[in-house]
C-alpha cells in the first residue's frame, strides 16, 4: 500500500507546477516525497499537481539542515508590543496574521459575516509552529484590528494510522446565512499515506474567533479522509448559503488518484486523475453529505481515458482548483475549477450547476486558460508555472463571485498567458444567464494588463451589495535584471460599477508597489501562496470591500518575511 503511495505522492508533489515552497537542499526524510519526476502528457502538456501548501510542507521537510543553519525563525526587529506586533503594519493595511515570529503566512482568504458588517474573518497558511499548518483570523472592527489563531486540528485521529495529522494547508472560511463562521482546510501527513479534508464551524457569538474541536474519534467535522494509499485530498474552497437564516454549507475539493497500473514513461507517478467533488453541510441533520463528483464527463473534454483506461474517453479528470458560489434567490450552487483535458497547451475554465436537490447541470466552458507562454522555474522538481521576476510559483485556478443585485450575473476571473511574452494577465468572464453561457467560452473575455513586461496574477473577485465588481490581484513590477527572484510586486485592484462595460485603472490597495521578491529569504523563497482574496459586504448601507494579501514589507536578519495585510475600501 505505502508502495503505491509512494508513487502517488511522487506525481502529486513531485510534478507540483501550480504551487510553491521552499528550495529543496536536503534529502526529503519521508522516501515517499523524494520525488522529481514530472508527469506530463506526450505532447509536453503538465499534468495537475497538488496546491503550494502542500509542497510547501514537504519542502520543510527537505530542507530542515539549512532551516537549522539560518536564522529564519528568530523574530524581526522591532518595537515590543502585547499587540501583536502591531507596529508591523499600518492604519490603511492592518496586518491580519499577530505573529511575532519570521516564518511565514500566505495563501489569504477572507468572508464577511452578512448579519454584521462589522466582523471579518481570514484563514492563511501558517508556519508558526513548525510544518505548515493553518491559521484563522478576526475582526469585530471592519477590519481595523484582528485577533488570531490556530483551529483545533491537531487531536483529530487518522483512523488507519491512530495518529494525528503533521500537516495542513488550503485554509478556506466562509459564512452561511445564520451568520455562522466556517473554517476549512486539508491535513496530511509527511511519513504515512493519511490524509483528509476537516470542515468546522465558529458559533454566532464568537463570530469566527474560535471553532469547534475536531475530536479523536469519528467526528461529524470530517468531509473526507482516507488512508488508503491511492487517494489525496486538496485545494478545497466553501461557500455558506448566504439567504437569511438558512444554514448549509457547501466545499468543494480535489481528489488526486493514484495506481500503478496508470504508471507510463512520461508519468512515472501514476497518476490517474484528478476530479472536483463536492459535500453539503445540511443545517437540519447536522453533518456533512457524502462526497459527490461534479467534474463528470463531457463533449469539452478529451483523454480522459489517457492512464486510467477504464474511464470514459471524454471525462473531465485533469482538475484542480475549483470555487463554489451559493446563489442568493434558490440556494444552489455553481463551480468553477481548471480543466487540462485539451489536446494542446490551451486549456480550459468549467463550470457546472449543483441544483438544490442534488441533480447537476451540464458541464459549461467558462473560459479559456492559455498556458502555452507562461514562465516556467526550477525549485528542484524541473520546470514549474512561476512568475519569474519573483521566482514564486503561480496557478490559473479560477475565483468566481455572484451578484446579489442579480443572481443570474456571475463572474469569474483567473490569469492566463494567452497575450505572450512570459508576463501574465487577468481575464474576466461574464454570465448573464446563471452560468450557461460566458463571455471567455471563445477566448472574448475582459484582459487586464499591466506595463509592458509586468506580471498580474492570483486575481480574486467580489461584486458588492450594489453590483459594482471588484477584481484584485498581484502585480509583478517589469524586471531587468539579470538574476531570477530580483524583481518587486504589490496588490491592487480594478473595479466596474453596476451596468458599466469597462473596468476603471488600476489602484493600488498596497501601501507600497515595490516589495521586495520573497526570494531573498531562503526558507520563504519560491511561494506566495495558490491565490490572494476579496469579498464584500452584503449588509444594508455598506458597499465596502476587504481584500487581503500577504507581503513582504517586514525584513528581518533573515531577508524579507511574508504577513498577510488587509485593505478596505469603497471600490
Amino acid at each position: 500500500m505505502k508502495a503505491r503511495l509512494a508513487l502517488a505522492i511522487a506525481a502529486l508533489v513531485g510534478t507540483l507546477s501550480l504551487g510553491g515552497g521552499f528550495i529543496a537542499s536536503a534529502q526529503a526524510v519521508n522516501p515517499n516525497l523524494d520525488a522529481k519526476a514530472h508527469g506530463h502528457l506526450d505532447n509536453g502538456k503538465a499534468l495537475p499537481h497538488v496546491s503550494g501548501g502542500t509542497e510547501v510542507t514537504f519542502d520543510e521537510e527537505r530542507a530542515l539542515g539549512a532551516d537549522k543553519a539560518s536564522s529564519s525563525d528568530l523574530p524581526p526587529d522591532g518595537t515590543a508590543s502585547a499587540l501583536g506586533c502591531a507596529n508591523r503594519g499600518s492604519a490603511t493595511n492592518p496586518r491580519v496574521n499577530q505573529d511575532c515570529t519570521a516564518r511565514r503566512q500566505a495563501e489569504e482568504q477572507v468572508a464577511v459575516n452578512p448579519l454584521d458588517p462589522r466582523n471579518v474573518i481570514a484563514g492563511q497558511n501558517d508556519s508558526r509552529v513548525g510544518f505548515n499548518h493553518c491559521g484563522f483570523d478576526y475582526s469585530l472592527d471592519q477590519g481595523t484590528t484582528f485577533g488570531d489563531g490556530l483551529p483545533p486540528f491537531f487531536q483529530h485521529l487518522n483512523p488507519g494510522t491512530g495518529h494525528t495529522y503533521d500537516a495542513a494547508s488550503d485554509p478556506n472560511v466562509t459564512f452561511n446565512g445564520a451568520g455562522v463562521a466556517w473554517y476549512s482546510c486539508v491535513v496530511f501527513d509527511v511519513n504515512s499515506n493519511a490524509s483528509g479534508l476537516l470542515a468546522v464551524p465558529s458559533t454566532v457569538g464568537l463570530k469566527g474567533s474560535a471553532y469547534a474541536n475536531v475530536g479523536a474519534g469519528p467526528s461529524k467535522f470530517v468531509v473526507a479522509e482516507t488512508n488508503d494509499g491511492h487517494t489525496f485530498y486538496d485545494k478545497q474552497f466553501m461557500a455558506g448559503d448566504p439567504r437569511p437564516g438558512q444554514k448549509s454549507v457547501y466545499v468543494t475539493f480535489t481528489v488526486f488518484t493514484a495506481d500503478q497500473k496508470c504508471s507510463t514513461g512520461n508519468n512515472p507517478g501514476a497518476f490517474c486523475s484528478s476530479e472536483i467533488f463536492y459535500s453539503k453541510w445540511d443545517g437540519a441533520t447536522q453533518k456533512w453529505s457524502p462526497i459527490a463528483n461534479v467534474s463528470g464527463t463531457s463533449p469539452l473534454c478529451t483523454g480522459g481515458n489517457t492512464f486510467d483506461k477504464k474511464a470514459p474517453a471524454d471525462a473531465c479528470n485533469f482538475d484542480q482548483g475549483s470555487m463554489p458560489v451559493v446563489d442568493p434567490i434558490d440556494g444552489s450552487v455553481f463551480v468553477t475549477w481548471s480543466n487540462g483535458n485539451t489536446p494542446t497547451a490551451v486549456n480550459q475554465q468549467l463550470g457546472r450547476r449543483i441544483n438544490t436537490d442534488g441533480t447537476m447541470g451540464p458541464v459549461v466552458k467558462v473560459g479559456v486558460d492559455d498556458e502555452s507562454n507562461i514562465s516556467l522555474c526550477d525549485f528542484g522538481r524541473g520546470p514549474e508555472e512561476c512568475v519569474k521576476s519573483l521566482n514564486v510559483r503561480t496557478n490559473d485556478f479560477p475565483a468566481i463571485a455572484v451578484d446579489p443585485t442579480n443572481s443570474n450575473h456571475l463572474v469569474t476571473v483567473w490569469q492566463d498567458s494567452r497575450k505572450g511574452s512570459e508576463a501574465y494577465n487577468v481575464v474576466v468572464s461574464d454570465s448573464h444567464d446563471g452560468g450557461r453561457t460566458w463571455s471567455d467560452a471563445q477566448g472574448k473575455g475582459t484582459v487586464f494588463g499591466g506595463v509592458p513586461g509586468a506580471a498580474l496574477f492570483q486575481p480574486s473577485v467580489a461584486i458588492t451589495r450594489t453590483g459594482t465588481t471588484a477584481v484584485s490581484f498581484y502585480n509583478a513590477n517589469p524586471y531587468a535584471g539579470s538574476a531570477v527572484g530580483g524583481g518587486t510586486f504589490g496588490y491592487g485592484l480594478r473595479s466596474r460599477p453596476a451596468g458599466a462595460s469597462a473596468f476603471g485603472v488600476y489602484r493600488p490597495l498596497s501601501d507600497g508597489q515595490e516589495y521586495p521578491s520573497p526570494q531573498a529569504n531562503r526558507s520563504q523563497a519560491g511561494f506566495l501562496g495558490d491565490y490572494s482574496s476579496i469579498a464584500a459586504s452584503t449588509a444594508p448601507g455598506s458597499d465596502l470591500v476587504h481584500a487581503v494579501w500577504s507581503d513582504t514589507r517586514n525584513s528581518g536578519a533573515a531577508g524579507p518575511d511574508e504577513d498577510v495585510f488587509m485593505a478596505t475600501v469603497a471600490p
